[in-house]
């Protein structure tokens, strides 16, 4: 099977807070991130296309930072995360880039 991912992924498991455009609040974790984005697990149903934003907390302080879902799947089995996203993020944008940084210290 062919990798067509444009980034490398490295695994990370950080808790963040998820808003959509809409307003909706809740919880989410990162499983991975890569230079473009990140793959999180929500509670929430959210549409391609639609831009959310994610609040992390990391050794430094809080950061926000906004993208758009890329993908998402049902994500079954469990009980608190029901969807897996693809949130792709600006190139660029710094609080994926500390995300990056933290990756020794989060213990990946």
């Amino acid at each position: 099977m062919e990798d067509r991912r444009a980034a490398p992924r490295q695994q990370a498991h950080v808790s963040a807070g998820l808003e959509t455009a809409q307003g909706r609040s809740t919880i989410a974790i990162t499983r991975d991130i890569s230079a473009r984005g990140l793959l999180l697990l929500t509670r929430a149903a959210l549409e391609v296309g639609e831009v959310v934003k994610l609040t992390v907390s990391l050794g430094d302080g809080p950061g926000t930072l906004s993208g758009k879902v890329v993908r998402i799947e049902d994500f079954e089995g469990h009980e608190l995360w029901r969807y897996k996203a693809a949130i792709t993020v600006d190139d660029g944008d710094p609080v994926l880039a500390r995300l990056h940084a933290a990756l020794p210290e989060l213990g990946r």
